[in-house]
């Protein structure tokens, strides 16, 4: 939901779905893709890192914004790497994007099974 009227929003409906919100975002002569995905545990996690190269495709050069929930963990934002922390991390590396998870001392998830930053 976007409440500034300066701020224009668009949803790509093309290439969201249940799990992914991609939007292109407009402010002045500002434009950028943001999106934001789950990525399912119980998924394969290589066909949603497809989805986000299609993503970052339809970007073509203009600032993108990938918010992700990618169920990986890795020493490069958490404390251990798991399988799918190491293919996260070559994905990352490979397409050339940046983390920017910061440890504030709140926590986005919290269970029986542990927390996460």
């Amino acid at each position: 939901m976007v409440i500034n009227k300066k701020i224009d929003a668009i949803l790509i409906d093309q290439i969201s779905d249940e799990n992914t919100a991609v939007i292109e975002i407009t402010h002045g002569n500002l434009k950028f893709i943001a999106t934001s995905n789950y990525l399912d545990i119980n998924n394969d996690i290589s066909a949603d890192l497809n989805k986000i190269e299609n993503i970052q495709r339809l970007a073509k050069g203009r600032c993108l914004l990938v918010a992700m929930d990618s169920n990986a963990t890795s020493k490069t934002w958490n404390y251990v790497t798991n399988k799918r922390g190491r293919i996260m991390e070559k994905f990352l590396i490979s397409k050339r994007l940046h983390i920017a998870n910061e440890d504030s001392g709140l926590t986005t998830f919290e269970s029986t099974r542990g927390k996460a930053i």
